[in-house]
């Protein structure tokens, strides 16, 4: 179990969760969670949010990003079935 402690930051009352928390539960600054109270309890659970491609995207090299004459010639061939 771990402690926490509410703090005050200019006008918000705030508690701070530890980066192991913040690791093991996937989540960063921005991160979204549920606020619910169940028998005097806080419980925080994440939200998961659906990312768009270009979420998804964000952190790829360019590189990976350009197609290459393997891909080109792909995108080329013929359709072979009923796939078009």
């Amino acid at each position: 179990m771990t402690q926490v402690a509410i703090r005050q930051s200019g006008g918000a009352t705030i508690i701070s969760l530890p980066k192991v928390i913040l690791n093991t539960l996937h989540l960063q600054v921005g991160s979204t969670l549920e606020l619910t109270l169940e028998n005097n309890k806080i419980i925080l659970s994440p939200i998961n949010q659906e990312l768009s491609l270009e979420d998804l995207l964000v952190g790829s090299p360019q590189s990976a990003l350009r197609l290459n004459e393997e891909d080109q010639q792909w995108l080329n061939m013929p359709a072979r079935g009923k796939e078009v």
